[in-house]
């Protein structure tokens, strides 16, 4: 499959899949640390903020569409 986000940034960028992937989780992790930070000194939009990525996480993590246990 080449029609993803994930195969046309590789392409764009001329990494392999495995390198594009390494660069968008870490982008990602960044990404999301801001967040945290941003949100810390509010706590109800950070509890709110903290259930939502929870079960984002989970549920997306966990749905077979994605072939996660593939590239684990």
């Amino acid at each position: 499959d080449t029609a993803n986000y994930l195969s046309l940034m590789a392409a764009s960028r001329g990494l392999n899949k495995q390198d594009a992937l390494r660069k968008l989780i870490e982008k990602t992790v960044q990404l999301h640390h801001g967040i945290l930070e941003f949100l810390r000194p509010r706590p109800e939009a950070y509890d709110a903020y903290v259930a939502f990525f929870n079960g984002y996480f989970k549920f997306h993590a966990t749905f077979g569409r994605y072939k996660l246990e593939e590239i684990m």
